[in-house]
């Protein structure tokens, strides 16, 4: 009787600093703020957007992989590993930026970014990616963003109007458009009509001719512009294909 007495009283002397160390451990253990999962949330979605672009854009060279990523807002391409899809495969570490929004404890929406790299191993039999991995150490690989065309499709076409089929006057309509200086042009012409091929990438291109039907701007559809496709040039805007589009 004596002995089940004297453990009774000896459990909850040996617990308690089991329970102190517990609640210590609660009351300091890492919160992650308010934000943070919304934050995660964002950076996933971003990150579906490239993987869904990899097979929207047909890719298979890692330099496009590793070029196409870059361009999508908050990505940074750590590495690139391997030549092409079917052959070697392809690697890419990506760290890409989330934002999110929350409200804290008290009631204030409070938000934050939050950096997390995806590892994604394209072919050469399967394609597969890794969320939340280790951040590979290294500063981001230096890709230029690409240019936009975006806005310039009535501006081109006003141009164009002003200057009539002339083409030392349709090349100087061009230059006066202010373009970013890595936008590819092309100027020709061919019977009476001057053709014109704006360029940003390899989906940005924006065709334009000017002749006896006046000025006239297309973009060819993303189908068209596909690797092995039509090409963004003067010549095309001068051809029969002009304005015929494709999905």
């Amino acid at each position: 009787m004596r002995t089940r007495t004297l453990l009774a009283l000896a459990a909850p002397v040996a617990l308690a600093p089991l329970l102190l160390a517990g609640g210590l451990w609660w009351a300091q253990r890492p919160v992650e703020p308010a934000w943070h999962d919304s934050a995660v949330a964002d950076a996933t979605e971003t990150v579906d957007r490239v993987e869904a672009r990899f097979t929207y854009d047909h890719l298979y060279k890692a330099a496009d992989y590793a070029h196409t990523a870059a361009q999508e807002p908050g990505v940074a391409v750590l590495q690139v590993h391997g030549e092409t899809h079917w052959q070697t495969g392809v690697t890419l570490a990506l760290r890409v930026t989330g934002h999110g929004q929350g409200v804290n404890g008290h009631g204030r929406v409070v938000e934050g970014d939050v950096e997390i790299c995806f590892r994604f191993r394209l072919g050469p039999e399967r394609d597969s990616r890794d969320d939340g991995i280790d951040c590979p150490a290294g500063d981001p690989l230096p890709i230029r963003p690409d240019p936009s065309l975006s806005g310039v499709d009535e501006r081109l076409k006003r141009a164009l109007a002003a200057a009539g089929p002339d083409e030392a006057a349709v090349r100087a309509a061009v230059e006066g458009l202010g373009l970013d200086a890595a936008v590819q042009r092309e100027v020709a012409t061919a019977g009476g009509t001057v053709g014109v091929a704006l360029r940003a990438a390899q989906y940005d291109c924006l065709l334009a001719r000017v002749g006896p039907k006046g000025a006239e701007t297309w973009r060819p559809s993303h189908t068209q512009l596909a690797p092995g496709e039509l090409r963004c040039s003067a010549g095309l805007a001068l051809s029969d294909q002009f304005g015929h589009h494709q999905r």
